[in-house]
């Protein structure tokens, strides 16, 4: 019976100690849950949240769907009113965070708390970061979605032509496939497209946006000029995603100099700069392409046609199986030239030394970087019109966002009440253990006396 007695108090002590639980319930109650775009600068979250007792905590947790190394959630607290039904909203200006790509798929769903400590999280919804004030037109094949507004259908279908070659081409010649379909936004010129985004350079002519699988351009008129600019800009987002790493980088005479040999020959101006460089042995060492490229117009056209002669000497003379391996090198985080090195039996050094002698040039004495003014943001197609001076890009801020591998229940704090409780039931147990041991003992004494009078 003491030991029944000792168990069940111990029992009930222990209780008191275990972590409450937070749980989510299964159907939150939500009304009016919606989101309202001002594009290209804001899109507002609104809902109205009830619950049996009065709520106390809300947050909003949002993202967008893209290619990431986690799951990333981004979490707001919106100002509210305590009740048992409350209208909460919050707005994601992009003009402090930075913009997303049009087209960019934005998820968003609310999380609260009541007084009574029961958690509600709301169905995830979806919404399309694109403004509708144009009737937007689209035609699709397997793997390339074409979306325009303002293009003859012979034009659109000539870009959707060029979709499906540049992603031919990139699987004959570096083995790239695309996991997911390239979506293209054409906008009617360049001044269109540049409305539609934030923070691009004024030059930008083309964006490619690898981890969204999205590209916007503006149209040019010349239905060539534009399907080379769609091969370029679905070699991006190829390049971006079969070699995606969370640690490290793709050179960039690597990546523009794949966009560039998918076009095919060099066009005129870039020719022209590649002639003057060899015939002055004026090349830049492909070391310092690695990063961005210059402003300066004459620069930034030989960089692309140095990067174009690399990636070509390489595949022709190496073959595509070997570019294909130094993709995959590069998307498993393995540094450049231990890559260049394991694969083509050269570091980047070595390779600029080959490369060089296959053009009738000595190697170079030491390769180092040379100076070269402040770099800025490297296009991803340069417009025909070319690539005015001193512009430079305007980087937006990142949101705060939280990483979690997935979404738990929340342990809540045991309160200061249950924590004395506890405590006063653990002196009754060890009081009630003593009492129990020191009552045994002078019973066995009593019996031992009793014994010896008997």
């Amino acid at each position: 019976m003491r030991k029944r007695l000792i168990l069940l108090i111990t029992l009930i002590c222990l209780s008191l100690f275990a972590p409450r639980r937070v749980h989510a319930a299964p159907h939150a109650d939500v009304e009016a849950d919606s989101a309202i775009l001002d594009f290209p600068n804001t899109v507002t979250f609104s809902a109205t949240l009830k619950s049996s007792a009065e709520i106390v905590s809300v947050t909003l947790e949002y993202g967008s769907e893209q290619l990431n190394c986690g799951e990333v959630v981004a979490k707001a607290f919106p100002e509210f009113q305590p009740a048992v039904q409350t209208d909460v909203s919050w707005t994601w200006d992009m003009r402090q965070s930075g913009s997303l790509p049009p087209g960019a798929a934005i998820w968003w769903r609310w999380r609260y708390t009541d007084s009574a400590g029961n958690e509600s999280l709301s169905e995830q919804k979806t919404i399309v970061w694109l403004d509708d004030d144009h009737d937007w037109q689209t035609i699709t094949s397997e793997d390339v979605y074409i979306h325009s507004y303002g293009l003859s259908d012979g034009a659109a279908q000539s870009m959707l032509d060029a979709g499906i070659e540049g992603i031919r081409r990139n699987e004959q010649q570096a083995g790239m496939t695309p996991d997911i379909p390239v979506q293209i936004y054409v906008y009617p010129g360049y001044d269109d497209m540049r409305d539609a985004i934030l923070y691009e350079p004024q030059w930008t002519g083309g964006l490619a946006y690898s981890d969204f699988s999205i590209i916007i351009m503006g149209a040019s008129g010349d239905m060539e000029f534009d399907a080379a600019t769609v091969i370029h800009e679905v070699t991006h987002i190829l390049v971006g995603r079969n070699a995606f790493t969370c640690i490290g980088s793709i050179p960039t005479w690597l990546n523009e100099g794949l966009a560039v040999y998918n076009e095919g020959p060099l066009d005129e101006n870039m020719k022209a700069q590649f002639d003057i460089a060899l015939r002055d042995d004026a090349f830049f060492p492909i070391r310092s392409l690695s990063g961005n490229f210059s402003e300066i117009p004459e620069k930034a056209l030989l960089s692309y046609a140095q990067s174009h002669s690399v990636v070509n000497f390489m595949i022709e003379t190496y073959g595509q199986e070997k570019m294909s391996q130094l993709l995959a090198a590069l998307s498993n985080a393995e540094p450049v030239d231990d890559a260049l090195l394991k694969i083509y039996g050269v570091d980047t050094d070595g390779l600029d030394a080959a490369w060089r002698q296959s053009l009738g040039l000595s190697a170079r004495m030491a390769a180092q970087a040379t100076a070269q003014p402040t770099p800025t943001y490297v296009p991803t197609y340069i417009p025909i019109e070319g690539i005015p001076q001193a512009i430079t890009a305007t980087p937006g801020a990142i949101p705060t966002s939280s990483f979690n591998a997935n979404h738990s229940d929340t342990d809540s704090p045991i309160p200061l009440v249950a924590l004395t409780i506890g405590f006063v039931c653990a002196c009754l147990v060890v009081l009630l253990i003593f009492v129990v041991i020191l009552r045994t003992i002078i019973a066995r004494r009593a019996h031992t006396k009793g014994g010896k009078h008997g």
